[in-house]
């Protein structure tokens, strides 16, 4: 009977301590600290998404006033959106507050209906721009054909009347593009319409012109009313709203949810008031707590293994952002080339090795002749791929160990070790200069390119104590002698220092398309070095 009351004891007992662990167990659960890291997550995500939404804005103004060459900005931050979206959407739960939910759908639907929108804005801004970049050259070649022979054939008094009608249609849509109004649009129907009689005293390339130009300015005058409605939709799309609204809600979440833990506590306190008559009891429990002990230490034995390992993945995501950062620190952003920073300093490295082996370091600056004629005709995005394709023409004619750079612009240098002679470096030169005038077609455009080219050399010691800024400066005033010369061709600076015994200096005498002629200075012997040499080479090859 004592065995069997005892039993029962020990059993209640077990029963008793199970059910003050139980409710000390939910409790403690209930007084936990808010997981902070996990709202700051939730704050930061809304807050960068937020300023993308505020950089999107800034890119489709860009767009709309022609800085952006492309509409690349306009779709980049997109996809970084969206998932941040689905974020907040995953974080929802620990607000506990459905009214989060409604306000993440509101700002869900804003963004949607933003990005159709934009859609919109990229079809029409590009037929905009597009007539906006024909209208001035387009002008400015008719007005010089009216100025030549078309002006000598036709009455004075029409060549001024049509003359005069341009400088206006030009200055009003120029004035319509930045303010609209009914009245400027009536002008410039006006003014299209008096040039109509005009088409027909002249020849038939001025009156496609005149059409063409009165299409260009329709265009303009119906897709910049229709872009500015556009943008008033986009701007009341009230994107910024809802994520405010989104913000106010989460804070006002956590604050809830920091209030409920804060009761918690005090029941918490108020029970262990309780626990502390039942402490003799719980005392011949030790054993028990010793247990619990072990098993909060295997789990903070665990979360800080996965600590460990979380450092461990965000040390190699660092590396790995830090080797990214070096090459585009490093290269040029279009082409891929090394910039000019990495290019001086691949320069200073060669000729530090010249300076020990007494060989020759050559620089060539190359400076693209008719380029800025391809990017006023066809624009900066077919210029782009001009560069692209230099770039990638020339360094296929060039050996694994030299290099090729781009300054910026429409300006390379080609550096080259180990030349053996003059002769080398003239030959590529020239496999240069033939490779960028081989480049006929960009963007479906005919393209008609060729390229000024200096080039300077250092040898040896006297070359590495000269240092890279004078080679480059070398080389670049070698360019400008080339452009003097008449272009598309190759100048070599009067500095140059060779390993040959004898400098051969070439002057050209073109005496007819397509023919060169060399006339070749020998100097003795340690004389002064040759007087400099430019070799001019037809475009025809």
């Amino acid at each position: 009977m004592r065995g069997a009351f005892g039993t029962w004891r020990r059993v209640a007992g077990l029963l008793l301590l199970a059910a003050l662990m139980v409710v000390l167990g939910v409790l403690f659960n209930r007084t936990q600290a808010v997981d902070i890291e996990a709202q700051n997550r939730i704050m930061l995500n809304l807050r960068e998404l937020e300023k993308l939404d505020s950089e999107w804005n800034v890119n489709i103004l860009r767009s709309h006033i022609g800085l952006n060459t492309n509409y690349d900005p306009l779709s980049a931050p997109l996809a970084r959106m969206r998932e941040l979206q689905l974020r907040l959407a995953a974080a929802l739960p620990i607000t506990g507050n459905a009214k989060a939910g409604e306000a993440l759908e509101q700002v869900t639907r804003a963004l949607v209906k933003k990005e159709e929108l934009v859609e919109q804005f990229k079809t029409q801004n590009a037929i905009l721009r597009n007539s906006l970049i024909f209208f001035p050259p387009a002008i400015t070649d008719l007005k010089t054909e009216l100025n030549g022979i078309e002006g000598a054939i036709v009455q004075a008094r029409t060549v001024l009347a049509l003359d005069s009608a341009l400088n206006s249609l030009l200055s009003d849509i120029l004035r319509y593009n930045l303010a609209p109004s009914p009245a400027l649009a009536a002008q410039i129907e006006r003014t299209i319409a008096s040039m109509q009689p005009l088409r027909g005293d002249f020849s038939d390339s001025v009156s496609d012109t005149i059409d063409e130009l009165g299409r260009h300015a329709h265009a303009i005058l119906r897709y910049r009313q229709m872009e500015n409605e556009l943008e008033m939709h986009i701007a009341n799309s009230r994107t910024a709203e809802a994520m405010d609204k989104l913000g106010s809600l989460f804070d006002t979440s956590f604050d809830q949810v920091l209030i409920e833990k804060q009761h918690y506590r005090t029941y918490l306190f108020a029970y262990s008031g309780l626990l502390l008559l039942l402490l003799m009891y719980v005392a011949r429990r030790l054993l028990r707590s010793y247990s619990i002990i072990g098993e909060v230490n295997r789990s903070l034995q665990a979360a800080n293994e996965t600590l460990e390992h979380r450092v461990a993945e965000r040390t190699a995501e660092l590396e790995a952002q830090s080797a990214r950062l070096k090459q585009l620190a490093q290269h040029d952003s279009l082409t891929g080339l090394v910039n000019y920073g990495e290019l001086t300093r691949l320069l200073a490295h060669a000729l530090v090795r010249a300076g020990r082996r007494g060989d020759v370091v050559v620089a060539m600056f190359i400076d693209l002749d008719g380029f800025k004629a391809v990017n006023d005709t066809y624009g900066h995005a077919t210029g782009d791929l001009v560069l692209c394709e230099v770039a990638k023409r020339v360094q296929e004619k060039l050996r694994k160990e030299d290099a090729l750079a781009r300054l910026g612009g429409d300006e390379f240098v080609i550096l080259l070790e180990e030349v053996s002679g003059r002769e080398g470096a003239l030959r590529v030169a020239q496999q240069t200069l033939d490779a960028i005038r081989s480049i006929t077609e960009a963007g479906g455009f005919p393209v008609r390119i060729s390229a000024s080219i200096g080039v300077a050399s250092a040898k040896g010691k006297e070359g590495f104590m000269r240092g890279a800024p004078a080679l480059l400066a070398d080389a670049d005033q070698a360019m400008y002698q080339a452009k003097q010369g008449g272009k598309n061709g190759i100048s070599f600076s009067p500095q140059a220092q060779w390993n040959e015994t004898a400098v051969v200096a070439m002057a050209v005498d073109v005496v007819m398309e397509g023919t060169v002629h060399f006339k070749a200075v020998v100097p003795a012997q340690g004389s002064a070095p040759a007087q400099e040499t430019q070799v001019r080479s037809d475009a025809s090859g």
